[in-house]
């Protein structure tokens, strides 16, 4: 009978078997489903263990209704909890009825806190009942649960530690100790408990639990109980559970060779629990303007605080959505992809490709979409667009935008020390049209971009480059032509979405709400970890910071530093991955978060992953990664430096009137000086400076890429390529974007690959006032570089901004840069 009970397997996994045949005495409340004080994680769990409220991640409400026969007894119960302030918090009501038995009724609250790994939790209990000598009794419960791995939880609870007495009723402090194994996955779980006395240690009464969801949405369990005296009587139960996602229903029936006691409970939760699953599986819509869009409000950015990067919880949501067995469909709303660049267009066309090879259909909507977003919509197995969608797919042009002409009429110098005939950042202020090698690094990059875009739109669409070349002539094609050119599959109104989305997924139910992993956490303990730590915007000093209006972001080396620090000392870290999607910025600042890396190499894996821009200073900071891992698309390379200050005597002095007078006590005292141009020494020097830069920059690149330095010297001077170009040169080891960095990660931590892992952002850049408070380690201080005050007066910033021109080039300093703001479109 015992082997029997052991293959029917527990359910929901709430309270022992062994109290099916206890008398009633006050302290014994409800009887619940099968369980054990190391499996417990429910409201439930305040009559058990109340350690294991702690393990709640929202609310919920059990109602429970017990009849025993053997005892002709009734009990009804309501347990009611919540995660509130990092805390679990519990409560419940409990009425006990029997003929042979006085009435009572138990009132309960808890509260636990801890972590996943680890609750403590405690709970008081108050009886009262038409009987006096229970209306002032007591008592007091204390439990802890630890969870150290996926596969083992262990308990220790004491009941009624106060051992209260009151009138004839006296309760002894009980015992119980718990141990949970899942020796395959979450699906099935083995409990041992031992519960005894004070003092009557060999004489407790052991109980065996086993549950098994058997499906998703079905859940089977059974329970046994013996004693190892005399006088303690076997006791079976079973139990089944169907679940409904918010709502469950189960029914026990237990009991010994005296009779038989029936349960039923009926759960409802603000956490989604896996559910009994459509035949067709869910078709989920994803907005990907509204995704992308997202971000920190004006007002949290203003005071500091940050939510996820947008970009990054998009292909976080479409990595799991993946791997998740319910869905089976996806609706692309494609509006605009604010904030992509061809990198990172090329990196979501491979998750929408990656989607379809893991048995997923994949239908793409156009509302609007331009060349870049037809470009990952043609990954998708249907591309729809509504009559009057706008497409404007003209083909690729790039812009370089020049201040010469306008510094030549404000009558501004500029003074440019720079390494590298490629470094041509300066060239913005300094010519009226693009110099050769300008033009050699725009044109190379453009012609890339072209011919990996001919080729993605040819594989998804089965057309030849020429049919493509065909709709770009036609310049602003209507969704009729482009469906006559075969690169849609039909002209729809809504009202005919659901039709086309049944015939996409025969069978398919349609959720509005649908977010991959959204269901209740079913493994013990803290999944590893992967830390993403993000080097986005231009690279300076300090904390990564963003404006309240999202115009810039800055990527600050300490912030960088400190993420690279936690990600190493955090346990749960299995590895790193920096991604990096910076044009560069400061020489200093990018070489301190490029030591850092070096350093946290060191203790753990760290994977970089470039995203659209990885280029000098961004690369810089990358390099330093066991393996770095570009897209065929991503502007990299640029490994050169320079310096460049504007000299104001011309606007100010003579034609505004302005005059100033230098007295120094040093040949090169105001070599730095914003009004006059620099003197042949003061060139030669600061040139000196800048040589040495680019000298300590290409010695690390040989070094980190074990190639003679002068070969590196060939393939660097401020020359951009993009990511094909750079692995072909050695600058990275591999094509891949963030999902093939992560799996890198993965493989080199030794994980298995069906394990699952959580990605986790560490050091996301904040707002205006996020310099509050804090102290950073030894290596973060050094980064703590004073933001210099604005190189030129603020009309010509104005100007920069205007024209789209980074201004971090406008501050002091030598810069690791790209030498061009580049748009592609």
């Amino acid at each position: 009978m015992r082997l029997l009970a052991l293959l029917l397997l527990p359910a929901l996994a709430l309270a022992q078997t062994g109290t099916v045949p206890q008398s009633h005495q006050p302290s014994r409340g409800v009887t619940l489903p099968p369980t054990g004080a190391a499996l417990v994680d429910e409201a439930t769990a305040l009559s058990l263990n109340p350690a294991g409220l702690g393990y709640l991640d929202g609310s919920q409400l059990f109602y429970l209704h017990e009849r025993n026969l053997t005892r002709d007894g009734v009990g009804d119960g309501v347990f009611v909890a919540t995660r509130f302030l990092g805390l679990g918090a519990g409560a419940s009501m409990e009425w006990i009825r029997g003929r042979f038995e006085p009435d009572y009724r138990k009132t309960s609250l808890g509260l636990s806190l801890g972590s996943r790994t680890l609750q403590l939790g405690g709970a008081w209990h108050d009886f009262s009942s038409d009987d006096d000598d229970l209306d002032d009794l007591s008592s007091f419960d204390l439990g802890l649960t630890a969870r150290p791995a996926r596969g083992l939880s262990l308990a220790a609870v004491v009941k009624d530690l106060n051992a209260p007495e009151e009138g004839g009723v006296a309760l002894k402090r009980r015992y119980n100790l718990g141990l949970g194994v899942r020796p395959l996955d979450e699906r099935y779980t083995l409990g041992v408990d031992w519960l005894f006395s004070e003092g009557a240690f060999r004489t407790g009464q052991a109980t065996y639990t086993l549950n098994a969801e058997v499906i998703p949405g079905v859940r089977l369990g059974a329970g046994v109980s013996h004693g190892f005296a005399s006088g303690v009587p076997l006791a079976l139960q079973v139990a089944a559970t169907v679940d409904a996602s918010r709502v469950g229903l189960t029914y026990a029936m237990g009991g010994t060779r005296d009779g038989l006691d029936h349960v039923v409970a009926v759960r409802l939760s603000g956490e989604n629990y896996r559910a009994l699953r459509p035949p067709g599986g869910v078709v989920a819509m994803l907005d990907l303007n509204d995704m992308l869009a997202g971000g920190t409000s004006p007002l949290l950015a203003l005071l500091g605080g940050s939510t996820s990067d947008p970009y990054l919880r998009l292909t976080r949501w479409l990595e799991l959505a993946t791997k998740d067995p319910r869905l089976s469909g996806v609706v692309l709303k494609m509006e605009g992809l604010p904030g992509l660049d061809w990198g990172t267009a090329e990196e979501l066309r491979q998750a929408v490709l990656r989607l379809r090879g893991a048995g997923k259909r994949v239908m793409a909507v156009l509302m609007s979409a331009d060349d870049r977003g037809y470009f990952v919509a043609s990954a998708a197995d249907r591309v729809y667009a509504l009559p009057e969608s706008m497409l404007p797919i003209n083909g690729l042009a790039a812009h370089i935008q020049l201040l010469g002409g306008t510094m030549q009429k404000l009558n501004v110098h500029w003074d440019v020390a720079r390494v590298g005939q490629y470094k041509t950042a300066p060239e913005q202020f300094t010519l009226t049209e693009p110099s050769e090698a300008s033009r050699e690094t725009v044109n190379a990059y453009l012609d890339a971009q072209v011919t990996w875009y001919e080729k993605a739109v040819a594989e998804g669409r089965k057309h030849p480059p020429e049919q493509l070349r065909r709709l770009w002539a036609t310049g602003l094609a209507t969704p009729k032509q482009a469906q006559a050119l075969g690169f849609l599959d039909g002209v729809i109104v809504p009202s005919e979405l659901d039709a086309k989305v049944a015939e996409l997924v025969p069978g398919g139910r349609f959720s509005s709400t649908y977010w991959p992993r959204d269901e209740r956490e079913g493994r013990w303990g803290q999944r590893r970890r992967v830390a993403v730590v993000p080097v986005l915007g231009g690279i300076a000093g300090g904390r990564s910071r963003e404006d309240p209006l999202g115009f810039s972001r800055i990527a600050g080396a300490e912030t960088v530093i400190r993420a690279l620090e936690r990600a190493q000392a955090d346990p749960s870290v299995v590895a790193i991955v920096v991604r990096v999607d910076s044009s560069g910025g400061e020489v200093l600042a990018s070489h301190l978060m490029y030591q850092a890396v070096l350093e946290a190499a060191k203790h753990k894996p760290v994977i970089a992953s470039m995203g659209d821009v990885a280029a000098s200073g961004g690369y810089y900071a990358a390099m330093g990664a066991h393996e770095v891992l570009a897209l065929p698309t991503t502007l990299t390379g640029s490994i050169g430096v320079f310096y460049i200050k504007p000299a104001l005597q011309g606007l100010l002095g003579d034609m505004l009137g302005v005059t100033q007078e230098s007295i120094t006590r040093a040949p090169l005292a105001d070599v730095f000086d914003l009004w006059r141009p620099w003197t042949p020494e003061e060139q030669t020097a600061i040139q000196g400076w800048v040589d040495a830069s680019y000298d300590t920059f290409i010695t690390e690149v040989a070094a980190r890429r074990k190639q003679d330095k002068a070969k590196v010297d060939e393939v660097a001077r401020g020359r951009v390529w993009s990511g094909q170009d750079a692995l072909a040169r050695g600058l990275v080891d591999r094509l891949g974007g963030l999902p093939e960095a992560v799996d890198a990660a993965r493989t080199r931590a030794g994980v298995p690959a069906d394990e699952d892992l959580d990605v986790v952002v560490m050091g996301e850049a904040r707002g205006f006032f996020s310099a509050l408070g804090g102290e950073p380690g030894v290596q973060a201080a050094l980064s703590l570089l004073p933001e210099p005050p604005p190189a030129i007066p603020e009309p010509l910033r104005a100007l920069a901004r205007g024209m789209g021109l980074n201004l971090e080039l406008l501050r002091p300093g030598v810069k690791a840069m790209v030498p061009f703001t580049l748009t592609v479109d």
